[in-house]
């Protein structure tokens, strides 16, 4: 009954939603992820058949005119078609059009008996879908990174993610940046752990990139955000080869600015305000590339090869991130990093025209990145390095060090079983390794502790050793993630409807997921701010420094934490679809899909604790060619759409974890380790505030029954106007509404509560609450093993009021206006202007505030005064975004191309220790308190707006076809604007200042350039 009342209440709101809009919009072709469709008239209908073909590989197809004068041909490869009007054998007109991924092209024939070759500058109006389409010619003359995250980020309503997120983890139209799906050729390419980043291609083999940030149809799911969706290039029925050669040198690189210590302004910050944290004006990168490719005809119109393969070093030298600040004491040794990163990435494409109705396609690509770090000392008043070898690290596939790619390989049928029956089936296998290891050197120990101090935490006199050049938590080496998809699709045109329908399965694997404390534990050193025998907070009591003795006298205590959740993880994935595309009239165009999406996750043991089912998502979209000649197109969409949980939510989540902290007060330390002596307890016992003491969950306790997943609405309304054949305009306005959430809780007063009210329970035994996946805001009922049997489960009932949280809310709202101009009269160009408002209480499965990793596990949900004051601006908040590139061609010889950015800043927060919460519950500066008053999310202000000018000439001679060289200058005015900032105030749970506050973390990439040299020749 509750699966029947939520899918009539998800088709009420979309149909409603459609009603609304129906009298001046329609719908969408239900298109391919990686085709698209030739669709068109013919005036005079009888007698008449349509020939479609590829101009390049001459593939053929042949459309049926129906008696209304239509006609359609779907799931083509993108391309350069010829379309041919035929009469009794002869071809009587032709038209030229390109086929881009998910899109429509059309081609219309009047009864004039002439051959027409060309291209009218039309409007799509099969096409609803919130993006951009960028062709490989348009990127290859856009000044812009050889990545796949610079192309999401020219696209309208997309936001890079915070600095301390892997490279391409981005935000679309509001959305946490791992809320996104990614595909190459039809295969999802997102990383199965986090969901945080893709895997690349060589950025020569991209052949279309489409950037979808809403409005997309059925057959797209998994995001909640946005579809990044790549297609590779193809051989043809010419032998082509080439060449690239790419220098960014480092001396013509302005130097970054130098970091320093915020103005806390509090006594114990006196000595670091204003000062020097981190040098970075003498940092140097320097880059290069090399790339190769050949495709053409094994058998000529039949079988085709492409292949693709570069190589980019890039080597840096100055300050390392970690060991290289001015106040810290390993600087000496590992202040100063010289590395090299080898990213290594190819492509194989084979094409099989079987015939004219069956065509076969293997994918092949690796993307493989290899890190060597070597660190040596650094002395920050002389500015003199040592060049000595003090710790070297080496990486392979490591989120945070080098990208994180793998090995793909997929099949993929196409079969036009008859006119009107087209079959698509797929099968792909992608595999990641990881791996991350450490060398020894004197002085130099990866094995032991780790050791940090506070700026104030060193006793005078006494050693200081740090010999574990690795901070912070690592994974294992030998990581591997394996991720398997199948999926089929099937179209039939049935008179006005075209009718589509698909399954599809994945199954993902992470082996040694996870990540521990470098070294086994940590050793953090302090002192308190106030009397040495006043009492502070320190985890789950308040204790004064002194009772402790030693220097506990003077306020100095010494916190030990450990920490691991290494484990595998398992997620399984399956979808099913169907969509309708009605053509009502010859001008209206609706589409009408539902898709109903599972998934469960399974944990190290490979039970499942997680599995939900009935993930409704109706479709609804509209399109309407208002003057009947595709010069002026006004449409909506209608539809809600789902994400999963990320694979790693099985890692501490589900699995056995281990994070607990202690303090003590010590009498020395020892010269060698760090490693504090003469240690006596300030905290009785080692304390988990959330209950991870490596016990084995249950996977039955670990989340709520009967959740919800998490999914959001969405409605668009637009219109697009050619208002020549060279200028086409459009605005579109977006409504994106967050409906539920999962995340994990770990308060345990509610369910003391509940056992207050049932007192008959046998708790004996029970070990207490850990943490639980839960739906924020919203009544939950939860499995609890109060008898510590392993099997007699008892169920607690609670509601949102006794949990304590408010609903979760997302609100994303923009209005988007654009100017496009195609590339004729040698010129090309668009200015996209985005006015965009995303409010509410959650990013999402994210939490830039603190740069969290542990997607849908952070820290927001975990207790309820976590919460309090947290609804503002978002962190991927940006009210104003203008994005303008193009390029003009104006000599044969000579082009110019630019792109430009100008984006309104990141909202400014102030977490920090609230001291209403009782000791035993506190998280630390977490808390949107702050200076002893509320601090509302966004009430700091917002960081300065962002600007960035990119520019570049071309020069392809004459005398030399094929060849070009070209000059990139990036971020021309060297603009270094603040990106983020870190928003802690306090030390743990005292009111303790951070001098950290407020201090930047990441900047605007200074100007740099870069030179190109390439070849290309086609026999």
């Amino acid at each position: 009954m509750a699966v029947k009342t939520k899918l009539a209440r998800s088709l009420a709101l979309a149909f409603g939603a459609t009603a609304l809009t129906l009298g001046m919009s329609s719908t969408v072709l239900a298109q391919s992820n990686t085709t698209g469709n030739v669709y068109g008239a013919v005036e005079s209908p009888a007698g008449a058949t349509v020939v479609i073909e590829n101009l390049d590989t001459k593939l053929r197809r042949t459309a049926t005119v129906e008696s209304n004068g239509r006609y359609l041909a779907t799931s083509l490869p993108p391309g350069r078609y010829s379309v041919q009007l035929v009469r009794n054998g002869t071809v009587v007109q032709t038209r030229e059009v390109e086929v881009l991924i998910g899109q429509g092209a059309e081609a219309v024939f009047t009864t004039q008996q002439v051959q027409v070759v060309g291209r009218r500058r039309v409007i799509d109006v099969s096409n609803t879908n919130n993006g951009a389409v960028f062709t490989s010619q348009q990127l290859q003359n856009l000044p812009i990174a050889r990545n796949v995250e610079s192309i999401i980020l020219i696209a309208p309503n997309t936001t890079q993610g915070d600095s301390r997120y892997p490279n391409g983890a981005n935000s679309f139209g509001g959305g946490a940046v791992s809320e996104n799906s990614y595909y190459v050729n039809g295969f999802p390419v997102t990383n199965p752990l986090t969901q945080l980043g893709y895997m690349e291609l060589p950025y020569g083999a991209i052949g279309q990139a489409q950037i979808l940030t809403g409005g997309f149809g059925a057959e797209f799911g998994r995001s909640v955000g946005g579809v990044a969706n790549i297609t590779t290039k193809s051989g043809t029925n010419r032998w082509e080869v080439g060449g690239i050669a790419q220098w960014e040198p480092k001396n013509l690189a302005a130097s970054q600015v130098d970091i320093y210590y915020p103005k806390v302004g509090a006594p114990n910050t006196v000595a670091t305000d204003g000062t020097l944290y981190r040098r970075r004006s003498g940092n140097e990168t320097d880059r290069k590339l090399l790339g190769f490719n050949v495709g053409g005809p094994l058998i000529q119109d039949k079988l085709f090869f492409f292949g693709s393969l570069e190589q980019t070093r890039t080597e840096f030298s100055g300050t390392n991130a970690i060991n290289g600040l001015r106040l810290n004491t390993a600087s000496n040794i590992r202040g100063w990093e010289d590395s090299e990163t080898d990213t290594t990435r190819y492509l194989v494409k084979l094409d099989w025209n079987i015939n004219d109705n069956h065509r076969l396609e293997y994918t092949g690509f690796g993307d493989t990145s290899k890190k060597d770090k070597y660190l040596s000392g650094y002395n920050y008043t002389t500015g003199a390095r040592n060049g000595v070898t003090g710790a070297s690290e080496h990486y392979k596939n490591f989120s945070g060090e080098t990208p994180v790619g793998g090995i793909v390989n997929i099949l993929k049928y196409t079969g036009n079983i008859t006119d009107d029956l087209t079959v698509t089936a797929l099968y792909g296998r992608s595999k990641t390794k990881h791996e991350n290891t450490y060398g020894s050197y004197a002085g130099v120990n990866p094995n032991v502790y780790q050791v940090t101090y506070t700026s104030t935490g060193k006793v005078p006199g006494l050693p200081d050793p740090s010999p574990n050049p690795i901070s912070g938590n690592v994974p294992i080496t030998g990581g591997e993630d394996t991720v398997e998809s199948a999926r089929l699709d099937l179209e039939y045109k049935l008179g006005n409807h075209t009718i589509r329908a698909g399954i599809d399965e994945n199954r993902l694997s992470s082996e040694d997921a996870g990540v521990y404390r470098a070294g086994g534990g940590l050793w953090a050193y302090a002192r308190s701010a106030q009397s040495p025998t006043t009492p502070i907070a320190l985890q789950n009591v308040v204790v004064a420094p002194a009772s402790g003795g030693g220097y506990g006298l003077q306020g100095y205590y010494v916190t030990e934490t450990k920490f691991t959740s290494i484990t595998d993880a398992y997620s399984d994935q399956s979808a099913q679809y169907i969509e309708d595309r009605w053509q009502v009239t010859k001008d209206l165009l609706l589409t009408i899909g539902v898709r109903n999406e599972q998934f469960e996750n399974r944990n190290g043991e490979k039970q499942k604790f997680m599995d939900i089912k009935d993930q409704i998502a109706p479709r609804f979209s509209a399109s309407w060619d208002v003057n009947g000649d595709s010069t002026l197109k006004v449409f909506g969409t209608a539809g809600r759409y789902f994400v999963q949980v990320p694979t790693n939510i099985s890692v501490r989540g589900a699995s056995r974890s281990l994070f607990t902290s202690q303090a003590f007060t010590y009498t020395g330390i020892d010269p060698v380790t760090g490693a504090p002596q003469g240690l006596v307890p300030l905290v009785p016992a080692p304390f988990s505030t959330n209950n991870e003491y490596f016990q084995a969950k249950h996977p039955s306790t670990v989340a709520a029954q009967d959740l919800e997943p998490t999914y959001q609405d969405e409605i668009t309304l637009g219109f697009e106007r050619a208002l020549t054949p060279d200028i086409t305009f459009g605005a579109r306005a977006t409504y994106r509404t967050l409906r539920s959430t999962i995340d994990d809780m770990c308060d345990n007063r509610p369910f003391l509560a509940w056992l207050a009210r049932n007192p008959n329970v046998n708790t004996s035994k029970w070990t207490g609450f850990g943490c639980a996946a839960f739906n924020p805001g919203e009544d939950n009922t939860f499995l609890v093993d109060f008898a510590n049997t392993g099997t007699n489960l008892t169920e607690v009932k609670l509601t949102a009021a006794e949990l304590g949280f408010d609903e979760a809310k997302r609100t994303y709202k923009a209005i988007d206006l654009f100017v496009e101009h195609p590339f004729r009269n040698g010129w090309y160009g668009r200015v996209n202007y985005t006015w965009s408002k995303n409010y509410g209480n959650t990013e999402g499965q994210t939490q830039s505030d603190i740069g969290q990793l542990d997607v849908s596990h952070t820290v927001s949900w975990d207790k309820p005064e976590l919460m309090r004051g947290k609804y503002g601006p978002l962190p991927n908040d940006r009210t104003h975004q203008l994005k303008a590139f193009g390029f003009y061609q104006f000599t044969p010889e000579w082009m110019v191309g630019g792109n430009l950015l100008a984006q309104s800043g990141r909202p400014k927060n102030c977490l920090g220790a609230d001291p209403t919460v009782p000791a035993a519950h506190s998280y630390g500066s977490y808390y949107d308190t702050c200076f002893g008053r509320p601090a509302p999310r966004g009430s700091e202000g917002r960081l300065p707006w962002t600007t960035r000018l990119d520019l570049n000439l071309a020069y392809m001679p004459s005398y030399v076809k094929g060849m070009a060289v070209r000059l990139d200058v990036f971020n021309v005015m060297n603009r270094q604007t603040v990106q983020s900032i870190s928003e802690q105030l306090n030390q743990n749970s005292t009111q303790t200042r951070l001098d950290s506050y407020h201090r930047v973390l990441s900047t605007q990439t200074p100007r740099y350039a870069r030179f190109t040299v390439e070849y290309n020749h086609k026999f």
